[in-house]
C-alpha cells in the first residue's frame, strides 16, 4: 500500500516501581532491625480511645501515629534517612528527568511480622494517596529454605492503578510491564520507591520474621500547595466558644 503516514507514540500516565538492593556494612541491618523492633513494640495500640490510633487491636497492623525517623536518633536511622533521600532523588531523575534540589519530607512507621505470633500473613492491598512517594526498606527478611511458591515468599505486588490488567497479546517491550500486577520478592537490604497512589500489597511469607520500614515522602517544590490553617487566616479559632 503506497500511502504516506506520520506516526507518534506517547506513553500516558505510566506507573513506576524502583527496586534497589543496598549492600550495607556488617552489623548495619542487624542494628536497624533491633531499633525497628523496639519502635514497633513501643507503638502498638494499647488504648482504644487513643486519638493517634491507626487501626485497632484486632490485628498486628494497628499502630500509633508517630515518626520513627524523628523519634529514634540512632546513627543507623540517620543513615536510613540518607539512603531514602538518595533513592527518592534517583527515582525522580530516572523517571522524570528531574533533578530535585529542594527539601524532602519523611514520616516512617515500622511493621514487624512474626510467624511465632501468627503475623506472617502479608498485608492487604492499599494506597498512600496523601504521600507523593513511598519508600520501603527491609533490614530483615526470613524465607523458609527451599520455598518455591511466590505466594509464600512475601512478594510485594504492585497493581495497575488503571485496572487495565493483561492484554491478549504478548508484551516484548522490556521497558514496560503489562499484567494485573507486578511483583518482586524483597531481600535483606531491599528498598523500593513508588508513587503513593499505586495500589500494593504483600503475600504470606513462610519464614520466621520480616521487618519492613515504610517511609511516606513528600517532595517540596515551588508549586506545592500552600495551604494555611483557618485559624491563621481568620485570626481566631472558630470552633471555640464565643465565635459562633
Amino acid at each position: 500500500m503506497n500511502i504516506k503516514s506520520h506516526t507518534q507514540i506517547q506513553t500516558i500516565f505510566p506507573s513506576f516501581v524502583m527496586h534497589k538492593r543496598w549492600e550495607m556494612p556488617p552489623g548495619f541491618n542487624e542494628r536497624l532491625h533491633e531499633l525497628a523492633c523496639e519502635d514497633a513494640i513501643r507503638n502498638r495500640i494499647t488504648k482504644a480511645d487513643n486519638p493517634t490510633n491507626i487501626g485497632d487491636t484486632s490485628n498486628h497492623l494497628g499502630h500509633l501515629r508517630h515518626n520513627f525517623l524523628v523519634e529514634c536518633q540512632e546513627p543507623e536511622v540517620k543513615t536510613l534517612t540518607q539512603m531514602a533521600d538518595l533513592a527518592v532523588r534517583e527515582y525522580l531523575a530516572s523517571v522524570y528527568g528531574y533533578q530535585h534540589e529542594g527539601e524532602v519530607r519523611m514520616m516512617s512507621d515500622t511493621f514487624w511480622q512474626r510467624r511465632s505470633h501468627g503475623e506472617n500473613v502479608g498485608i492487604n492491598s492499599h494506597t498512600h494517596i496523601k504521600a507523593d512517594l513511598v519508600v520501603t526498606y527491609y533490614p530483615r527478611v526470613d524465607v523458609e529454605p527451599g520455598e518455591t511458591s511466590s505466594l509464600r515468599k512475601g512478594a510485594c505486588r504492585f497493581y495497575d492503578p488503571a485496572n487495565v490488567g493483561k492484554r491478549f497479546w504478548p508484551c516484548n517491550n522490556d521497558a514496560f510491564f503489562v499484567g494485573g500486577w507486578y511483583q518482586l520478592e524483597p531481600q535483606e537490604g531491599s528498598m523500593t520507591v513508588f508513587e503513593g497512589y499505586v495500589p500494593h500489597d504483600s503475600t504470606f511469607f513462610s519464614g520466621e520474621e520480616r521487618m519492613c520500614i515504610p517511609i511516606l515522602v513528600d517532595v517540596d517544590t515551588p508549586k506545592k500547595h500552600c495551604k494555611a490553617a483557618v485559624s491563621d487566616i481568620l485570626g481566631y479559632k472558630p470552633w471555640e466558644k464565643g465565635h459562633e
